[in-house]
């Protein structure tokens, strides 16, 4: 080690000796001895030389450390980073000691474990760091895993909650209607407990499908099984369902109601006509998916005013919810058809 003239210069042996790279800084970051180890890993170590010029964030890191290190006479582990040429600097750890020699003056001792032919050490180091980033992006992982968790928890109470009011309030309107004998209300009540049922079933299918939409062909087999409960056992309930698409979550719940009020007021056998078949189609050409709902009836039997009037303009606001359009035509019976311009 070259001549210093420093107060710890007849260490020179001992440090050189040593297979630990060490390194005796003053307390105003000057480097005042360093041996052939320490040199190998970081050749601009030397007596004479700045520790601060070392490092990267050159004064602040070197005030950081020594104002560790001065907290106690006991060693403790720090981390430096030194320039090396490199983007990102060779990081490396060692063991620090603060130690007092001639009156008031303070020095400090930073030690760091090296191989003696090679960086071994330093990649040691940063193989740990890398270690240590594994472990805290696995730790953030379980983290967010731990946050899904508990909003899919979250997500199904709510789902739950959401649908026993719904089922509640199916209930109370049941009630009301076996106790009242005026038809008119009884009318009135079936057509709410028919939408609140359609709205269930959507609630359903979109909490068991999540984010990913809901297939079509699901909502119609639900929403059919339910109207056929309460229409004309005579009437037919055809599907064709060959072709299908999703819809998207938002899109669930007015194209439930627009099936419903189609099947059950529009469509329904109540007039004593001989019309006998509802048939449901899905299919998709060029210009897109669409859903056809079809009976024997045809649009001019429609009237103005009246129960069926009020299903086929509500219909068309539900539509506009929707995001589809409506197409109503005559070919093969009253047509009324739903071409999708916006999907999941």
């Amino acid at each position: 080690m070259a001549a210093d003239p420093s107060p710890f210069a007849q260490w020179t042996d001992i440090f050189d000796v040593s297979r630990e790279a060490l390194m005796l800084v003053g307390d105003d970051g000057s480097v005042h001895a360093s041996n052939h180890a320490m040199r190998r890993l970081i050749e601009q170590a030397r007596p004479g030389q700045q520790l601060d010029a070392l490092l990267v964030g050159d004064e602040r890191a070197r005030s950081a450390l020594t104002a560790d290190l001065r907290k106690s006479a006991d060693p403790r582990p720090f981390s430096l980073i030194f320039k090396d040429g490199s983007p990102s600097g060779l990081r490396l750890r060692g063991v620090g000691k603060r130690l007092r020699r001639g009156g008031a003056s303070v020095y400090f001792m930073l030690r760091f474990d090296v191989d003696d032919t090679d960086r071994f050490a330093a990649l040691s180091l940063q193989v740990a760091d890398l270690d240590r980033e594994v472990r805290a992006r696995r730790e953030a992982q379980q983290s967010a895993e731990a946050a899904l968790e508990i909003n899919r928890l979250l997500t199904k109470e709510l789902h739950h909650r959401v649908n026993n009011n719904l089922q509640l309030q199916i209930s109370l309107l049941r009630r009301a209607s076996r106790l009242t004998q005026n038809p008119e209300v009884k009318l009135f009540v079936g057509h709410a407990i028919g939408r609140l049922r359609a709205m269930s079933a959507g609630l359903d299918l979109t909490y068991q499908s999540g984010e990913t939409g809901v297939e079509v062909a699901d909502l119609i087999q639900k929403l059919a099984g339910q109207a056929a409960e309460t229409l004309s056992p005579d009437l037919e309930i055809e599907l064709s369902l060959s072709v299908g698409f999703a819809v998207s979550v938002p899109q669930v719940t007015p194209l439930a109601l627009i099936i419903h009020e189609t099947m059950t007021r529009l469509y329904a056998n109540k007039d004593g006509s001989d019309q006998r078949r509802i048939l449901l189609q899905a299919g998709e050409d060029e210009e897109g998916p669409w859903l056809d709902l079809v009976d024997d009836g045809n649009w001019a039997d429609v009237a103005i005013y009246g129960e069926s009037a009020e299903a086929d303009r509500l219909v068309d606001t539900l539509a506009r919810q929707a995001g589809v359009t409506v197409i109503r035509s005559d070919e093969g019976g009253r047509r009324l058809r739903l071409r999708f311009v916006t999907l999941a």
